[in-house]
């Protein structure tokens, strides 16, 4: 009789389980790169304002765009448990003056929506997300770019050429790079190298603040004072067995100590 019971309990417990996870509260996504945090801090309080009958959790994030995404989107997923939501949602930003031009069913570019849960894509006027022009898309994490071989690349092979005097193609600058470094860039003005860089006579340290006064070039000044570094940015697209890749490279300027000769590189898939 006992087993019963605790079989018994257990089918309960399970049943509960289930309607629990059917009825768990929506999150909504909201893709807030391009915002100042005055426009992040007011859309987010006027809608759990003026939706305030409506469960839902909203998270914020400052991943970068699909590239089919111009404007402001809604992506959601077919299984949401308040389906009526995302009308809402279309409403209410409209009402703040992010008019809505597409609602589209789980899935956009690399960015998947599943389960409860909904991605606010939000494009204030006359930005272009895919521009790659402002210091939120050069904040990133850059590697290193090697060339594998020293050899002569075929005529396949995505390399970046230098120019000699009579405009010959000479080696990538990529292929005399040694160092292991990577570059961090952040949203809020920091930089910072993952090893010192340094000659046997000079330092910039690791870290310091950045700025980018006009596209395409980067200005980094380092915490320990002293030279200042710069950098040229390049936006490209690469293709591989996958799919599309949208890579920015950074080239410095000039050869600061075992800098010289690297390109940083970061990729994002379409």
């Amino acid at each position: 009789m006992k087993a019963v019971k605790v079989i018994v309990k257990q089918m309960v417990l399970g049943v509960l389980a289930m309607v629990t996870a059917g009825c768990s509260t929506p999150t909504v996504h909201l893709y807030g790169r391009y915002l100042t945090e005055e426009q992040q801090t007011n859309v987010i309080q006027q809608l759990q304002s003026n939706l305030g009958d409506k469960s839902f959790n909203i998270s914020v994030n400052q991943h970068q765009f699909p590239e089919s995404i111009n404007d402001t989107t809604i992506i959601y997923s077919p299984f949401i448990s308040d389906p009526a939501i995302v009308h809402l949602l279309a409403n209410e930003l409209s009402n703040l003056d992010w008019q809505v031009t597409r609602t589209s069913a789980l899935k956009e570019g690399n960015h998947w929506f599943q389960k409860n849960s909904i991605g606010v894509f939000l494009v204030p006027n006359r930005v272009n997300p895919h521009a790659g022009t402002l210091m939120r898309d050069m904040a990133n994490l850059y590697r290193i770019e090697h060339n594998p071989s020293e050899d002569a690349p075929s005529e396949h092979d995505h390399v970046e050429y230098e120019k000699g005097e009579h405009g010959k193609s000479e080696q990538p600058r990529a292929a005399r790079c040694e160092t292991p470094l990577t570059l961090s860039l952040t949203l809020e003005g920091r930089y910072s190298f993952s090893e010192e860089v340094k000659t046997e006579n000079y330092s910039y340290g690791t870290s310091g603040q950045w700025r980018m006064r006009a596209y395409p070039f980067i200005e980094m000044r380092p915490d320990t004072g002293g030279r200042w570094l710069y950098f040229e940015a390049q936006q490209e697209s690469r293709h591989d067995q996958i799919s599309q890749l949208h890579v920015t490279k950074l080239t410095p300027i000039e050869d600061y100590a075992n800098l010289a000769g690297c390109q940083f590189v970061y990729g994002q898939r379409s």
